[in-house]
């Protein structure tokens, strides 16, 4: 998503415009393993490539002091994370990892996911899941970041297709540092916030590859994908 200099805030940024900007990120760098939750048992193992997708306004204030005019990682409005993305069933629940490192850069997200059913499906019923996950961004100087979530996830299979939904919470926990200059003297910014998410999701089970694409509202908009292979 970033490259080693594409953070450098400007000492005009304003409190506001720090929010906007470190609630993006996160929800970009959010340990969303794009699958339902459900309990997998302890045979269950998947590993597969996804990506999140953030909407982004490259054109308003909290982007521009933020980020250099120079960096070009934004396309058509989105800022991609892409990341390898590893889930483990163990008996009562499902444990998922996710890390990237983002070429020519030191950047690097990684975080994690449990899911515990709450209710579970059977063939007739849905399942009903919960969701803890956390997640970091590290290589940034500028910016440490990081998200912690919960959600609960509805869950339905017809055959190879699961449609799915949930609604939840996502705490960002950011802090900046913006170095002194010869006019301004060193800024620290700091911002939690809480907000709710909400995602919908669907994903097809082929012979071999699963493929799994999911919509989510939280500070802004965001998409997701996943293709993967597991059992």
């Amino acid at each position: 998503m970033f490259g080693a200099d594409d953070i450098t805030f400007d000492p005009a940024i304003t409190q506001d415009e720090f929010r906007t900007f470190s609630r993006i990120v996160a929800q970009g760098i959010f340990a969303t393993p794009v699958q339902p939750a459900r309990t997998t048992g302890i045979l269950g193992f998947d590993i597969g490539v996804a990506a999140t997708a953030v909407k982004v306004d490259t054109k308003a204030s909290y982007w521009q002091r933020a980020v250099p005019a120079t960096s070009n990682f934004t396309q058509h409005g989105y800022a991609v994370v892409p990341r390898l993305v590893v889930s483990k069933g163990f008996g009562s629940g499902t444990l998922s990892g996710s890390y990237a490192k983002v070429s020519s850069s030191g950047i690097k997200t990684y975080g994690g996911s449990l899911d515990l059913p709450v209710v579970r499906g059977s063939l007739v019923s849905p399942e009903l899941a919960l969701r803890a996950s956390y997640a970091t961004m590290s290589g940034v100087e500028a910016l440490k970041l990081k998200t912690y979530g919960l959600e609960l996830f509805l869950s339905k299979g017809f055959g190879p297709f699961m449609p799915y939904g949930a609604i939840g919470r996502m705490r960002s926990d950011a802090r900046a540092t913006i170095p002194a200059t010869l006019h301004t003297p060193e800024i620290t910014l700091n911002d939690r916030g809480d907000i709710n998410r909400y995602t919908v999701g669907f994903r097809v089970s082929l012979v071999v590859p699963k493929l799994v694409v999911e919509a989510t509202k939280a500070q802004v908009r965001s998409y997701a994908a996943k293709i993967s292979v597991g059992f």
